[in-house]
């Protein structure tokens, strides 16, 4: 298992067996996506694919674990969340789970998911089966006036990315020579009381 941080973000490589990441990538790859999400409702003027998992609104700070154990065919989105609370997540409980989708020209917007700096952390595992180099869709991080791009972390499939939720941050599209999904699972989190 690898794990490092870049500028603020935990990022964690072979943490998962290859038969889980295959798992996760037949829930992702299955019927669930649904056309119309934004990072922002009030600003972002294009949306992109979703599906919802577990949890309440962007402003839930109730635990989505149950919910999300209850529920068969996410069994190994589950087993993520598992192996990242023994590791990145350590002390976490789970407040939001989903998915993203992202194709060429679909791209996000800088934004943050929430105002809280101390206790409101965001992960995101890259599900996609393939990345090619030259496919684009990085995950861009940007200094808190976002006018400069700090870092950016690139799609590897099977990695996963931890990092405050208060941080400016945006999914870049895929480029055109990818004609893949651009997946990703997203788990909002926070440290557990006491």
């Amino acid at each position: 298992m690898g794990v490092s941080e870049l500028g603020g973000v935990i990022v964690s490589d072979d943490f998962i067996s290859r038969s889980l990441q295959k798992r996760i990538t037949e829930v992702v790859q299955g019927p669930i996506w649904q056309y119309g999400w934004h990072s922002n409702s009030r600003r972002d003027r294009f949306c992109y694919w979703h599906a919802a998992f577990a949890g309440g609104s962007a402003n839930s700070r109730v635990n989505c674990e149950e919910e999300l154990s209850s529920k068969p065919y996410l069994a190994p989105i589950h087993e993520l969340w598992l192996h990242l609370s023994q590791g990145a997540l350590k002390g976490h409980e789970p407040l939001r789970v989903y998915a993203n989708g992202h194709t060429y020209g679909v791209e996000g917007y800088v934004h943050r998911d929430n105002k809280d700096t101390e206790n409101y952390f965001s992960t995101v595992y890259y599900a996609h089966p393939v990345w090619h180099k030259n496919w684009g869709g990085d995950t861009a991080f940007y200094s808190r006036d976002g006018q400069d791009i700090i870092h950016s972390v690139y799609p590897r499939p099977g990695r996963a990315i931890t990092f405050h939720g208060a941080s400016p941050h945006c999914a870049r599209a895929p480029s055109r020579e990818c004609a893949e999904l651009r997946i990703s699972v997203v788990i909002k989190t926070q440290m557990r009381a006491g």
